[in-house]
């Protein structure tokens, strides 16, 4: 095995590692949502392998203490697999919205729902529009990862990581919560948007949904591995 090979597969030994004892943020581009950005909610691509900053050790499951119901024409739906921009790629990396596209997606959402403004993105900008102002503005890194901290300096927004037991108190408050969870069958790991909460239960903005329909958050198990708002 040559050396390069012997780094490559140490490194990914220990992504795996690091994935499994934390929740694994290496798993969510190359393994999940069909592939999520690698970074997830953690920031930089470095923080995000190793030190993902926004992931509980251990999921946290939670139910909807209070109900904060949203009517349907509220919600902003966005599909990574949109045909208006589904082969379009996360900045200058290999990887496009269509595999890796849940987490933009939620950021698009989210900038609509919650009224907020970004000097030179258009009020009703969709997700695609926002991958391009992303991708011109240096937001992710050469692997399509998404930074958080260039997102603040870019948008003037704060991306403000939150702990699962500030969930109503954020919908109450007008925030619509970026959480990750896992995917039901495969086990990899997703974006979605979180809109509202009817009957404990609460419901989700899923990009990866080919219909505009919440869904539960019990789909995903009622777990969730972290969570970013954003706010002016």
């Amino acid at each position: 095995m040559t050396r390069k090979k012997t780094w490559l597969c140490l490194g990914a030994a220990l992504l795996i590692l690091a994935g499994t004892a934390a929740g694994g943020d290496f798993w969510d581009r190359r393994f999940s949502c069909l592939g999520a950005p690698l970074l997830m909610l953690g920031g930089t691509a470095a923080g995000g392998y190793f030190g993902y900053r926004d992931r509980q050790s251990q999921p946290v499951t939670v139910t909807a203490d209070q109900a904060q119901e949203l009517p349907a024409e509220s919600v902003v739906y966005f599909r990574q697999k949109d045909d208006r921009w589904r082969a379009d790629a996360l900045g200058d990396s290999r990887y496009h919205m269509a595999d890796s596209g849940c987490l933009v997606c939620c950021v698009a959402s989210a900038l609509q729902m919650q009224h907020l403004s970004v000097e030179g993105l258009p009020a009703d900008a969709d997700a695609g529009q926002v991958n391009e102002f992303f991708s011109a503005h240096g937001v992710y890194d050469s692997e399509g990862n998404l930074q958080w901290e260039v997102l603040e300096q870019v948008t003037g927004l704060t991306a403000e990581e939150r702990d699962a037991a500030a969930l109503d108190e954020c919908l109450q408050n007008g925030y619509d919560p970026i959480v990750l969870v896992k995917m039901p069958k495969s086990g990899s790991f997703h974006f979605v948007l979180l809109v509202g909460s009817s009957d404990g239960e609460y419901q989700c903005m899923d990009p990866l949904q080919p219909e505009e329909q919440t869904v539960p958050l019990s789909y995903f198990g009622s777990q969730i591995y972290g969570m970013r708002v954003l706010h002016a």
